[in-house]
């Protein structure tokens, strides 16, 4: 497919968006789920105001990626910096390679609630848009219970649950730099970084009681 095939897609889908989008959000979304229409091997995010194309193509193609960043600006202009990840690439090239702009955003809001971000630090985003109504659920539902996050990954259930009134809460990652992210949220939103919030162990050899977490993810 090449851009002028593409570029109807892109017009439905931002045409359903544009009316929820506001230039002056700091909110995360997705502007285009090419799986869903019309182009599969695409997805398109949007992070404060940066701009994410996740490219999924066998062979990736730079004109073309060049043609919708120039599409999506014109539309968008309040975008600051891009950024691509290429499934077929490097290992640098799928964590990410900035495309325009400076600097990327390092902060989103979602349920009036502040997240870190770190969009090129792995493969992913470093925040899963998919689970946001999980995160609304955790800050409606969490009031004065117990929240053992297991493979915590950057946290955001665990900031939801603190958000939310969650007495105690603990985040458990093998990985130091995901947990780092999920003590930056915590900062944004100044809530209490206790070291022992924060657990990076062999996880299966460490043992937690059940019955001392009200919620267990």
């Amino acid at each position: 497919m090449d851009f002028n095939s593409l570029k109807p897609f892109l017009d439905e889908a931002l045409a359903s968006r544009l009316p929820t989008i506001d230039s002056a959000s700091e909110e995360a979304f997705r502007l285009f789920n090419g799986f869903y229409e019309g182009y599969p091997s695409l997805a398109i995010d949007v992070y404060a105001k940066t701009l994410l194309i996740h490219d999924y193509s066998d062979e990736p193609k730079h004109e073309f990626i060049n043609e919708i960043v120039i599409y999506l600006r014109e539309r968008l202009n309040w975008l600051r910096a891009g950024i691509i990840k290429t499934r077929n690439g490097t290992t640098a090239q799928k964590n990410g390679t900035l495309i325009f702009g400076e600097a990327l955003d390092t902060k989103i809001k979602e349920h009036n609630i502040w997240y870190a971000i770190n969009l090129n630090m792995n493969r992913d985003a470093s925040f899963y848009l998919d689970t946001s109504h999980l995160r609304k659920w955790l800050t409606e539902n969490m009031k004065g219970k117990s929240l053992l996050n297991t493979f915590a990954y950057t946290g955001s259930f665990g900031v939801a649950s603190m958000a939310g009134g969650a007495s105690h809460v603990v985040q458990t990652d093998k990985n130091r730099q995901f947990l780092n992210v999920a003590k930056e949220s915590y900062k944004l939103n100044h809530f209490p970084t206790h070291p022992q919030s924060f657990y990076c162990p062999r996880f299966f050899p460490c043992h937690f009681t059940p019955q001392n977490w009200q919620t267990t993810f």
